[in-house]
């Protein structure tokens, strides 16, 4: 420096330039991560909750479809018994001792009801079952009885598709006549004639108590209906 020349400003430090870090991306990214989280845990609990509703509403319709065809199947039952109704007025109106008397296998019918008869094939717990009918023509397959019987023949399948088939038995312990020694059936006994007020019998009230030969027969149908829909019916008649 020459003397007498004015030394030059100081240089003061150079100032470093602040450095802003923007934080607005970051939380940008965290809040999508979040919601990306959110959203699919809406959309997993919607999942769930749709096919819950789906089954609730399939099972409804299983439910009711069953209803529906143990309905028909119920309804099906009345050709069953009309026809054997119609079996024991044919043989009542012809010889009805020699037709009534004794079983017919072949038509499903039996002059009296063996001990132990299960018609259904499920016995209740402690039920000693050792006579079973033959419905579907297996020969009692996969029970254990004693003696396996003959339904009646199939009816024509109806437009429902309902497969019937039907029983019939006369209520007495054993075949023969309804007086013969031994035997015990359930009977009819109409009121005849007479008349009478309370505590007292007229003269013609003995008729009332004449003796009649009106047995009753149980009539059981079983039917089964589309998707294995099973109903059994039993029905007393007397002719």
């Amino acid at each position: 420096m020459k003397p007498g020349t004015a030394a030059p400003p100081a240089k003061s430090p150079a100032l470093s330039t602040p450095r802003f870090v923007s934080l607005s991306s970051t939380s940008q990214t965290r809040n999508a991560g979040g919601s990306l989280v959110v959203t699919l845990t809406l959309v997993v609990a919607m999942s769930v909750a749709a096919l819950a509703l789906a089954r609730m509403v399939g099972t409804d319709l299983l439910l009711a479809g069953n209803a529906a065809f143990r309905e028909s199947a119920v309804l099906g039952s009345d050709a069953g018994t009309e026809a054997a109704v119609a079996w024991l007025a044919a043989q009542s109106a012809s010889v009805p001792t020699a037709s009534l008397l004794s079983d017919q296998p072949a038509q499903g019918y039996y002059a009296s009801v063996p001990d132990g008869l299960q018609v259904t094939g499920a016995a209740a717990t402690g039920t000693a079952v050792t006579v079973g009918i033959d419905w579907d023509d297996d020969g009692c397959s996969g029970r254990s009885l004693g003696r396996c019987v003959a339904a009646a023949p199939a009816l024509p399948v109806d437009d429902a598709g309902n497969r019937i088939r039907f029983t019939i038995h006369r209520m007495c312990r054993q075949a023969g006549a309804t007086q013969a020694g031994g035997n015990s059936c359930l009977s009819y006994q109409p009121a005849q004639g007479g008349g009478g007020s309370r505590g007292q019998l007229g003269y013609g009230a003995a008729l009332r108590f004449a003796p009649g030969e009106r047995v009753y027969y149980r009539v059981t149908t079983r039917v089964r209906g589309p998707h294995n829909a099973t109903v059994f019916t039993q029905v007393l008649v007397h002719l």
